[in-house]
């Protein structure tokens, strides 16, 4: 289950300094495209759109030329798109209002990519049948992973706190090995490990508490893009956003190509990324159209983000609430396809 393994360790552990991106840039060959976006983001399948949009040549189409590379450290991410080094990130909604983000750091939501149906959640031990039975016991998990918040959200629900758990911070990768300590009631993991722990572990009656499926939309993946440059060239980001839209499209019509094309991306079986993917629904443009604010209104994105000014808050990975708006910018999306392939 080697590959598997990189597949969930890497949204935290496989990092490439930006300046990998830039020398990629500078290879990029000797044909100029009409305008180009750089793109670094974690190692997750969610992000595979990105991938097939390339190699079915929706972006050249365009005239569009678009560099990746993976990088989870936000650390590396962040700078490198204040000073220009690149255009354009992916990661969960609540990750990416996050500290060290500030109400003016650089970056504007113009799309959703992906939501977990079923990818992350939490183990619990035989005596936890429900997010309550928690309060007072010893639950394991990075403060920041979806498992984690999801507890805090469910526990917000029933006017408990996450701060009413001991919270044991371990690496995601260990989770199997430190559920089988009794003295850990549950842990935060995420999938394929997730079903592997409750399958494998000596720890009778173990089961999932809970997970993304049971609050579908809370981890929802979107596309982060450099402020200023979307304001002088929206346009840019509209090619972008169509090529990946129409990646959605082959993924929804034919699954087995998708997977084809952008499995070797990810060095990876493509039974495996099939299976994983059984966790993942890719958000179509209609889809990512009632997410974000228009002028029907604000989108469904904008209970998910209030949800996280509140998670992230209690979880000190915030300072203070963040404003959904200008954060979030639907205006790339209106008319999306209008005169245009799809």
């Amino acid at each position: 289950m080697q590959h598997h393994s990189i597949f969930r360790t890497a949204r935290k552990a496989l990092i490439v300094p930006a300046a990998v991106v830039m020398a990629t840039n500078l290879s990029a060959g000797t044909a100029q495209a009409e305008d180009s976006i750089s793109c670094i983001f974690p190692f997750w399948f969610g992000f595979a759109p990105v991938f097939v949009a390339q190699e079915e040549g929706y972006f050249e189409s365009e005239g569009l030329e678009v560099t990746t590379a993976f990088d989870n450290d936000r650390a590396n991410v962040l700078p490198a798109m204040a000073n220009g080094s690149i255009d354009c990130t992916m990661r969960t909604i609540g990750e990416s209002m996050s500290r060290p983000r500030q109400p003016d750091t650089t970056g504007t939501v113009i799309g959703t990519i992906d939501i977990s149906i079923g990818a992350d959640g939490v183990v619990a031990s035989k005596d936890v049948q429900s997010v309550e039975d928690l309060i007072g016991k010893t639950m394991a998990g990075e403060v920041n992973h979806p498992g984690t918040t999801l507890i805090q959200h469910a526990l917000s629900q029933v006017g408990k706190s996450i701060k009413d758990v001991d919270i044991q911070l371990i690496a995601t990768d260990d989770s199997a090995a430190v559920f089988e300590d009794p003295n850990v009631s549950a842990v935060a993991t995420w999938e394929p490990m997730m079903s592997s722990i409750v399958k494998n572990t000596s720890r009778e009656g173990a089961h999932l508490l809970l997970s993304s499926a049971d609050y579908e939309g809370l981890i929802t993946d979107v596309i982060i893009v450099r402020t200023e440059d979307l304001q002088e060239n929206p346009e840019k980001y509209g090619k972008f956003l169509r090529g990946i839209y129409r990646a959605i499209d082959l993924y929804n019509t034919d699954p087995g190509k998708f997977v084809a094309i952008s499995a070797p991306a990810f060095d990876v079986p493509e039974d495996e990324m099939m299976e994983s993917l059984a966790g993942v629904k890719y958000t179509s443009y209609e889809e990512s159209v009632n997410y974000l604010p228009s002028a029907a209104g604000d989108g469904q994105l904008k209970d998910v983000f209030e949800s996280f000014n509140d998670i992230n808050v209690v979880l000190d990975l915030q300072d203070a609430p963040l404003d959904y708006q200008p954060f979030v910018d639907g205006s790339v999306l209106n008319g999306l396809f209008d005169g245009q392939t799809r």
